[in-house]
C-alpha cells in the first residue's frame, strides 16, 4: 500500500444521503434543501459530518450546484468540517461507469469547480460503480495524482467486490467504501465482503439503510396504496422489491419487523432499520468476525421533520434484539434483488 496519502478519518456515527433531493420526479425548491443541509450538518444531537453526492444526482449537476448554494450561505468553519463523498466517472447519459483517465479528470475537475478554493471541505472521490473495460488499479491510479495534487484528500469505492477492493489498496490507501445495507438488503453480509473490509478496518457507507422507503411506518400502515403512490418516474418502479408480488410476499415480514419496533423496542421501523446498523458497527463476534468495522448509515430526508423522523429515535439494541430481528427476516425470508434481475452483474464487482 502507498505510503505517499493518507486515509481521510470518517466522524461520527451517521452520514447524509442527498439524492433523493435532487434525482427524483419533482424535487422540492433548492432553498428548501439547502436548510435541509444546513439543520443535519448543525444540529446539535445528531448532526453528521459527511455528506454523500454524486455528479449525476440530477439533470445539470443539480446536485452539486445543490451543494454549491449551502457552502455559500453556511459558516465557512462549519464547511471545512466536513466530509464530502461524491460520485462520479460515469456516462451522465447512459449512467454506465467509465474508469478511463480522460473520464476520471473530467468528473474530478467538473466537481471541485462547485467548490470554494478556501474553507472547503475535505472531499473523497468514487467512481460510481466497476469499469470492467479498464483495469481498477490504473482507474484508483487516475484519482490517486489528484490526491497527491492536493485537489481532492481522498479515495472512497463504491459497489466493489473483494478483488477490486484488494487492487485499489494496493495503489492507495481507502478512506471508505460505499454499499447498500439494510434489513431488507444484506447481501454484503451473507457474501463475506463485510468480513473483508472488516479484516482491513475500512469504514463503510451504508446506502439505502430503509431500502427507499420500505423500512417505515408510513410503508406498513399505508400498505394498500404504498405502490400507487410512488410517482411517476421514480426509479423505484424498476426494482424487484417494488414489484405487487414481490412487494406482498415481503409484507409479513415488514410487518413483523413492525411490531417488533413499536412493541419491544417502543420506536419505529425506520429507527429500529437505522439502530440495527449501527448495533452491528464494531460488534464483535458478529457471525465468524472478530470486530466488525465501523458501519455508517446514510439515510436522507428532504425536510427538518422527515430527518427528525429518520434519525431522532435510535435505540440501543441488545444482543437478543439482533437475534429476535435476524430470527422473524429467517422464518419470512426477503425476496428480490436489490435493483433487478438485468442490474445485479454490475454490483459488488
Amino acid at each position: 500500500m502507498s505510503e505517499e496519502i493518507e486515509k481521510v478519518e470518517i466522524p461520527g456515527k451517521f452520514g447524509f444521503g442527498t439524492m433523493s433531493l435532487t434525482w427524483t420526479p419533482n424535487p422540492q425548491p433548492i432553498e428548501k434543501s439547502v436548510e435541509t443541509i444546513k439543520y443535519i450538518t448543525s444540529h446539535p444531537e445528531f448532526g453528521t459530518k459527511l455528506i454523500n453526492l454524486g455528479e449525476f444526482y440530477g439533470p445539470d449537476d443539480a446536485n452539486l450546484k445543490l451543494f454549491q448554494k449551502f457552502l455559500e450561505s453556511s459558516d465557512p468553519k462549519l464547511n471545512e468540517s466536513l466530509i464530502v463523498s461524491i460520485k462520479g466517472g460515469c456516462d451522465v447519459k447512459t449512467l454506465a461507469p467509465d474508469g478511463s483517465k480522460k473520464s476520471v479528470s473530467k468528473s474530478i475537475e467538473n466537481i471541485v469547480s462547485y467548490f470554494p478554493k478556501e474553507h472547503r471541505p475535505k472531499l473523497l472521490f468514487q467512481i460510481a460503480r466497476v469499469d470492467k473495460r479498464v483495469p481498477y488499479e490504473e482507474t484508483i491510479g487516475y484519482i490517486k495524482e489528484y490526491v497527491e495534487k492536493g485537489v481532492i484528500d481522498g479515495i472512497s469505492l463504491s459497489e466493489v467486490g473483494k478483488e477490486s477492493i484488494s487492487k485499489a489498496l494496493k495503489v492507495a490507501p481507502v478512506s471508505c467504501v460505499e454499499l447498500e445495507l439494510s434489513l431488507f438488503s444484506q447481501d454484503l453480509i451473507d457474501n463475506g465482503i463485510l468480513s473483508y473490509l472488516s479484516e482491513q478496518q475500512i469504514p463503510i457507507i451504508a446506502y439505502s439503510p430503509l431500502c427507499r422507503g420500505l423500512l417505515t411506518d408510513s410503508t406498513v400502515e399505508n400498505s394498500d396504496t404504498f405502490l400507487s403512490s410512488i410517482p411517476k418516474g421514480d426509479i423505484r418502479h424498476h426494482l424487484d422489491k417494488f414489484k405487487p408480488d414481490i412487494f406482498k410476499h415481503n409484507l409479513p415480514t415488514l410487518k413483523k419487523l413492525y411490531d417488533f419496533a413499536h412493541n419491544v423496542k417502543n420506536t419505529s421501523l425506520e429507527s429500529l432499520s437505522l439502530s440495527w446498523i449501527l448495533k452491528l458497527s464494531g460488534q464483535k463476534n458478529f457471525k465468524g468476525i472478530e470486530k466488525v468495522t465501523r458501519i455508517l448509515p446514510i439515510p436522507s430526508g428532504s425536510t427538518p421533520k422527515r430527518i427528525e423522523s429518520n434519525f431522532g429515535s435510535i435505540v440501543e439494541l441488545s444482543d437478543n434484539d439482533l437475534e429476535e430481528i435476524e430470527k422473524i427476516i429467517k422464518e419470512n425470508p426477503v425476496k428480490g434483488f436489490r435493483y433487478n434481475e438485468q442490474l445485479e452483474g454490475t454490483l459488488f464487482q
